[in-house]
């Protein structure tokens, strides 16, 4: 009888313990409350698209711009505890990306003028997450930004933090204060397959350039279409990168790329343009119908760039396909897509490039 008594009291003990260790309760506002960056347009929504978009791109263009990769919010607070509730729109899952990728959060703070890792937000298996990201922290003020799922779509978002702190809009206007660099790609521009929402190049770029980018990365379907063009002309920035040539079969490439760089030339006469090269993929090393494909497609666009220059096209760049993962091969998750160490190396090479074209912007 002594034993069990002594084991109940255990057994109270432990259940107790892990009460007190749980994180306090937060208090959750809405993050459509702070500057959400990386979304050209003002909808209420995480949409990289505005709604109109739905009858004038193709509907997989559509699906796909509802997912949320490149969009981020900035706030300010001084709490000891930071969570997260969210919803996503599609669940989605893969087999050769993580679901922190495709349907998690990343917070990083801003240290000595650098944005540093915190944590990530773990998505649960449904629709619906919540997550405690930092735990047990100091109460100093920091700035930080939130980086939205790459492979689905927000519902809706509350950032929570411990009662009796203070969430606020950004004091520092770092990131909204610079205008964004324009990317439209394919899958990989989008963020496949970084591990989380940090990884992904674009998003990495962001960082290190101190410089929205407004993803216009569009898994299978980065085509150099018009109609994304349209889109295209309704923003503002420092900068358009066009990398379409992995979604592009070679026939299409020169005319579809010319026709889309003469409609922004049209709309911005004076923004620059780079073209970017499609890198070799791994297998194209070993199968040569894939090599011949890379090479054909490179020359495509190498020829549209070179005829719109001779036609008078100016402030238009190239950016050659070679070196963006490395040369040991070991970048890519599956012969194509980046893994993280893919994603920072895709960044490095090609940084210098975008700080040179934007440094004046």
């Amino acid at each position: 009888m002594e034993n069990k008594t002594m084991l109940s009291l255990m057994l109270l003990l432990v259940c107790c313990s892990s009460l007190f260790a749980q994180s306090p309760a937060l208090v959750y506002q809405d993050a459509m409350d702070f500057p959400v960056i990386g979304k050209y347009h003002q909808e209420h929504n995480y949409n990289r698209l505005p709604a109109k978009y739905e009858k004038t791109v193709r509907p997989a263009v559509w699906s796909l711009s509802r997912n949320s990769a490149g969009i981020a919010v900035r706030f300010r607070t001084n709490a000891t505890t930071i969570g997260a509730r969210w919803k996503v729109l599609n669940n989605n899952s893969m087999n050769h990306m993580t679901a922190t990728g495709i349907r998690g959060l990343d917070l990083y703070a801003l240290v000595n003028n650098k944005w540093q890792f915190v944590n990530s937000a773990i998505p649960e298996n449904g629709f619906n997450s919540e997550r405690t990201i930092l735990k047990k922290g100091d109460s100093t003020w920091r700035e930080y930004v939130l980086f939205l799922p790459l492979y689905d779509g927000v519902d809706s978002l509350s950032i929570g933090v411990n009662a009796g702190a203070v969430l606020e809009k950004p004091q520092q206007s770092l990131l909204p204060d610079k205008k964004p660099i324009v990317y439209y790609g394919s899958s990989i521009a989008q963020g496949g397959c970084a591990t989380r929402p940090g990884m992904a190049y674009t998003n990495i770029l962001v960082r290190q350039l101190q410089r929205p980018i407004v993803n216009f990365g569009f898994s299978g379907n980065g085509m150099f279409e018009t109609a994304v063009g349209e889109a295209i002309c309704e923003t503002d920035p420092s900068l358009i990168v066009i990398d379409c040539n992995p979604n592009t079969s070679p026939e299409l490439i020169h005319e579809r790329a010319v026709k889309l760089v003469q409609q922004i030339r049209a709309c911005k006469p004076q923004t620059k343009i780079l073209l970017v090269e499609n890198y070799m993929y791994e297998h194209g090393y070993f199968e040569k119908d894939v090599h011949d494909i890379v090479f054909r497609k490179r020359a495509e666009l190498k020829k549209a760039c070179n005829d719109l220059l001779k036609a008078g096209v100016k402030n238009l760049y190239y950016l050659p396909g070679d070196g963006f993962l490395g040369d040991d091969h070991e970048g890519t998750v599956d012969g194509v897509h980046p893994t993280d160490v893919g994603m920072e190396r895709f960044a490095a090479h090609i940084l210098p490039t975008l700080r040179k074209l934007t440094k004046d912007q």
